[in-house]
């Protein structure tokens, strides 16, 4: 039977893309020491370099999925992994300082135009099961980021940094499969309400802006105790071992509760799941953030559990406002507010030297249950074309 009419495959060979675009996003940090040693930069120079990747993998986001939403979604999500995969495979030719920092650049832009794409695409593929589709998509990017570090490390260590370049293949088998994809009439648009960006500033858009507001507190928190966890653990005596699996524990906890939260946002309201989880979550991470061996980490692995329980479901309302641009909020409230975030992370660290690192993620826990009011903010359910979302891509 053909691919068009199998939805969930098709979400499968987006989810598998996501994992090579995010592979090859991890390629570099591991990596970064080698080339601020190769270059002879200072640690201020060599700092720049993952902030390059940062801001613009994510903060255009939003402008590239109102790209998308406007021509072949899959197409575009093709020409992203590839973009991705050439460059971040060729660093190992670049003469300069400079000309690695634009290739970092261009593979950025390579993932900030799939991300909110590939988004905005599972939803349409499997719109009875939009929540799931969404976890599965999702879940995607974790693993390539665990494989990227391992791999880079060791093809340079056994082979040398001039044979990085293997590593394009996967992207171009993805890109190749994309692109096929792309020539089929399931994948094309048809005709429908656009949004310009003046659009966005209307006061019909404010619960949209209110969904972006909770999942830059949600984006903050998430990437605060990944970046943290390793400081509190050593001020808790964790051995580098321990702190170690807790990450990847805490990392794993996330992706289940992610999953279980996809399940359950197709069967319950993903408002009410959404609030549930900003209302609980930040409790149990206190607790955490209170509580010493051997209670700790049991209550920070289910903080991670119910935290990301409601992952999908901002993205999925936030896609319901607007239900034929879904790319352009799919940017919005996932790549748009996570480059928000990480211009907050400084700030988190100015608290945590000026009392102490379990206060400073206490503090950001907290930040979460004003979000449970914004949830009850936005517009009843029945208003916001509550169902699955417009799928202009079906046959």
């Amino acid at each position: 039977m053909p691919t068009s009419q199998h939805p969930m495959r098709r979400v499968w060979y987006i989810t598998f893309t996501h994992t090579a675009v995010d592979f090859y996003m991890t390629l570099f940090p591991p990596l970064l020491a080698l080339f601020k040693a190769h270059f002879a930069l200072s640690l201020v120079q060599a700092s720049l370099l993952p902030t390059v990747v940062s801001v613009f993998g994510s903060m255009p986001q939003p402008f590239m999925g109102y790209l998308g939403d406007r021509t072949n979604r899959m197409a575009l999500a093709a020409l992203g992994v590839c973009v991705s995969g050439i460059f971040i495979s060729a660093i190992c030719f670049v003469p300069s300082a400079p000309v690695l920092a634009l290739f970092l650049l261009m593979a950025a832009l390579g993932s900030s135009l799939f991300h909110p794409i590939g988004g905005g695409l599972v939803t349409a593929f499997a719109p009875q099961r939009s929540n799931l589709a969404l976890a599965i998509f999702l879940t995607g990017g974790p693993f390539g980021m665990a494989m990227a570090p391992v791999v880079a490390t060791q093809i340079v260590e056994r082979y040398g940094l001039g044979h990085l370049w293997i590593l394009v293949f996967p992207s171009l088998i993805a890109a190749a499969l994309l692109f096929r994809l792309s020539r089929t009439p399931s994948t094309r648009r048809t005709s429908g309400p656009r949004i310009n960006l003046a659009h966005l500033r209307t006061a019909a858009m404010r619960p949209l802006w209110t969904l972006y507001a909770i999942a830059v507190f949600r984006s903050l928190v998430h990437a605060v105790y990944v970046s943290f966890l390793s400081l509190l653990g050593e001020n808790r005596g964790w051995t580098i071992g321990s702190i170690g699996w807790t990450l990847s524990a805490y990392l794993v906890a996330s992706t289940i509760g992610r999953m279980a939260g996809g399940y359950m946002g197709d069967r319950v309201s993903p408002r009410k799941l959404l609030a549930l989880s900003n209302a609980l979550s930040p409790l149990i991470y206190i607790g955490f953030c209170c509580t010493t061996d051997p209670a700790a980490r049991p209550l920070l692995f289910l903080a991670a559990f119910t935290f990301d329980t409601g992952a999908t479901a901002n993205i999925i309302l936030a896609q319901r406002l607007l239900p034929q641009n879904t790319s352009t909020a799919t940017g919005m409230v996932m790549g748009f507010s996570w480059g928000t975030a990480g211009l907050l992370i400084p700030l988190v660290g100015l608290l945590a030297e000026a009392t102490s690192v379990a206060f400073a993620l206490a503090c950001v826990s907290g930040l979460l249950l004003p979000t449970t009011t914004l949830v009850a903010a936005l517009p009843p359910e029945q208003h916001q074309a509550y169902g699955p979302p417009v799928a202009p891509e079906t046959d």
